[in-house]
């Protein structure tokens, strides 16, 4: 999976509308101070495919997802899997109190080089948001556990296995990535 374009408006520390253009790039760093939104870029991506983001501390948590100030969020990923484009997209609402996912869709779109533009053609292949989790997990091949896991690794854990000695990063990684050390 590589992606291609993101779009936010409302999701967390994105009030206004905020977009990442990833290009051409093969490999992407997102560098700058604390506070300026990296993690939030990876966040949103994570929400975009899955619905859920792993340092909220539950699957399906969404109530950290929406701006505080605003009623609606959006997330629009536009991204690639074997040279085909696909976008997938949710919308949450504010009710009162309460935060929740109001629609999710994916959709293959019928240009591989295509960014999802009004007027794009596109193959509908979920509308729902138990549809667009399986239906991701498909594509990717990935449940969402796996996806947190091995693609996208927990900030301090990644942090703690760049600073360890040679000799305590295997167990490190063998951490962050579920693997057993037992029978050694």
């Amino acid at each position: 999976m590589r992606p291609v374009t993101l779009d936010m408006q409302g999701f967390a520390s994105f009030r206004d509308e905020a977009h990442v253009d990833f290009g051409d790039a093969e490999f992407f760093a997102l560098v700058g101070p604390t506070g300026s939104g990296k993690s939030t870029v990876i966040d949103a991506m994570t929400f975009a495919l899955y619905g859920s983001v792993p340092r909220w501390g539950r699957k399906g948590m969404v109530s950290l997802a929406l701006s505080p100030t605003v009623a609606r969020g959006t997330v629009k990923l536009v991204f690639e899997v074997e040279r085909q484009r696909y976008v997938v997209a949710r919308e949450l609402r504010r009710v009162g109190g309460t935060v929740s996912q109001r629609a999710a869709s994916l959709e293959r779109l019928a240009d591989p080089r295509g960014l999802a533009r009004p007027g794009d053609q596109t193959a509908p292949m979920a509308k729902d948001l138990d549809g667009v989790n399986e239906a991701v997990e498909r594509l990717l091949g990935l449940k969402y556990e796996d996806f947190v896991q091995c693609v996208v690794l927990p900030q301090g854990q990644f942090a703690a296995f760049l600073h360890a000695k040679p000799s305590d990063r295997q167990d490190i990684l063998l951490r962050l990535l579920g693997a057993s050390t037992t029978g050694s």
